[in-house]
């Protein structure tokens, strides 16, 4: 069992990373907070539409030529790093390299040869296949942007990774806007271009700045297909989940918009960018921190699923209060980060932001089956079930209900998500959420049910007044649930003392 300062310390670790990967997260979020309301008065819903739908495209190119590389390769090299193999670990950062440019160059090939297809698919006409030709240029700089990310990461260079991370926003903003400016909906191809040729310039910049032990010999061309075989096989496995889902989001908007419109398929862009945005740090941190540490414990059944329920508490905490201030402020979040065109997804922003709290719930518990490396659960139920349920009902109910039916499908989609994950998790895995869970999980509903449901009542004062007090409960329950783990005042008494030393 674990002593109170231990578990004082699991609580401020899992915090401590939420901030410290989320940081970088939250530089974007600005970031494209304003870039979303300048591209949404330059291009307006339709071209919103048309840049969802390419980029859509484009992300799942690189997914498929990626091959689980960037993924594989993080822990391939890691592992080497820990062990202070200075040549195999050279090697190791040469063959990732070698087998990026090739994927990097097969996205290319792959756009160029199919762009007539894509255009067709996504837009119902031919009339977009030069801007899918043109597209492969970004998938090219991506992929190798993505290569170099994953070295970076597997040699622990989290500085350099959080400074790179905001740069495709950088970019986003100040490359991408002068030229929806000039070019508007024609120069959606040309930014991409640009802003991926000035990542990939950036990132390389950093990651080529190497340890003088990493500049060896290139290895053998036996040590790359034996090394990268293992490589590619691992990581096919592991990201065959990330490639369909891309190929289900691309599917999801292509289906709006050949059911619909394109403006529709912007509309949707537009509330999952108000919505996620939110919660992205907090999703990030949990990619880049729990995952790893899940895995060394993943043995050790009781602590594993201890930190489970703790990070569950910590995400809670925070994803919550958020929802519940993303639905309080939603009208003025639209005016603000978007137009007033935009006002008619103020529905889908409500149901959104409450089913955030459901993917928060289920986010810790789906790890456990990476940590354990169960192949057969990740395929079966992590992957094609759980794309399938996704399209299949956000579809749906689009289909029967229009604009909002896209709201509606996100919540009924995560509320499955977690009915699934709380049986298969207890049956596969005998892990359940713990009594602290579930009474903190009963106080965060009942604020969130309130919240949300105070949104359709008719008088506007006692809608936001009831909001209101709902949104400041939950603030206040946060608050006081996190310091009673986390113990604010000996934090800032650590913080006190460095700075006595110091000075």
């Amino acid at each position: 069992m674990e002593t109170t300062q231990q578990t004082t310390s699991n609580y401020r670790k899992i915090v401590s990373s939420t901030v410290i990967f989320g940081g970088a997260q939250a530089v974007n979020l600005i970031m494209n907070a304003v870039r979303g309301k300048l591209v949404a008065f330059l291009l307006s819903s339709t071209g919103m539409g048309i840049m969802s739908l390419l980029q859509n495209a484009a992300n799942t190119i690189q997914q498929l030529s990626l091959l689980g590389i960037n993924i594989s390769a993080v822990r391939h090299i890691s592992q080497i790093d820990k062990d202070g193999q200075e040549e195999v670990l050279s090697a190791s950062v040469k063959i990732v390299r070698i087998l990026i440019f090739a994927t990097s160059c097969l996205g290319l090939l792959f756009t160029l040869a199919f762009s007539p297809l894509m255009s067709k698919i996504s837009f119902g006409t031919m009339d977009y296949i030069s801007a899918f030709l043109l597209l492969s240029l970004a998938v090219f700089f991506n992929v190798m942007s993505s290569g170099e990310m994953a070295v970076m990461q597997g040699l622990r260079r989290y500085k350099q990774l959080a400074f790179c991370s905001i740069v495709p926003a950088i970019c986003g903003l100040l490359i991408s806007i002068p030229i929806y400016y000039f070019w508007g909906v024609q120069g959606i191809v040309p930014a991409m271009i640009l802003s991926g040729a000035i990542y990939y310039a950036a990132i390389r910049y950093y990651s080529y700045r190497e340890p003088s032990h990493l500049k060896k010999p290139r290895p053998s061309f036996h040590t790359i297909w034996t090394e990268g075989q293992e490589i590619i096989q691992f990581g096919l496995v592991m990201t065959f989940g990330t490639v369909v889902g891309a190929i289900t989001t691309y599917a999801l908007t292509a289906f709006i918009s050949n059911v619909g419109s394109v403006s529709d398929v912007g509309f949707y862009q537009a509330a999952n960018f108000i919505t996620m945005q939110y919660i992205s740090m907090i999703f990030t941190a949990m990619a880049t921190d729990f995952y790893p540490r899940l895995s060394a414990l993943i043995l050790r059944k009781a602590e594993a699923h201890q930190l489970v329920n703790q990070q569950t508490e910590v995400v809670l905490f925070i994803v919550t209060p958020l929802s519940l201030l993303m639905i309080l402020t939603a009208p003025l979040l639209i005016t603000v980060l978007l137009t007033n065109e935009f006002q008619s997804i103020r529905t889908i922003v409500y149901f959104m932001g409450l089913s955030s709290i459901f993917k928060a719930l289920c986010f810790p518990m789906d790890y456990i089956a990476y940590a354990k490396g169960d192949k057969k659960y990740i395929m079966w139920i992590e992957t094609i079930w759980g794309n399938a349920k996704t399209f299949s009902v956000i579809a749906l109910f689009y289909y029967f209900f229009g604009l909002n039916g896209l709201g509606y499908g996100a919540l009924c989609s995560a509320v499955i998500d977690v009915i699934v994950s709380i049986i298969l998790t207890r049956l596969r895995y005998d892990f359940s959420l713990s009594a602290p869970v579930f009474r903190l999980l009963a106080v965060m509903l009942t604020l969130a049910a309130v919240c949300f449901m105070a949104t359709f009542i008719s008088s506007t004062i006692l809608s936001y007044t009831i909001m209101s007090l709902a949104t400041g409960s939950c603030i206040a329950y946060s608050l006081i649930g996190l310091n009673r783990r986390l113990d604010f005042k000996a934090i800032l008494q650590r913080f006190r003392t460095k700075g006595n030393v110091s000075s």
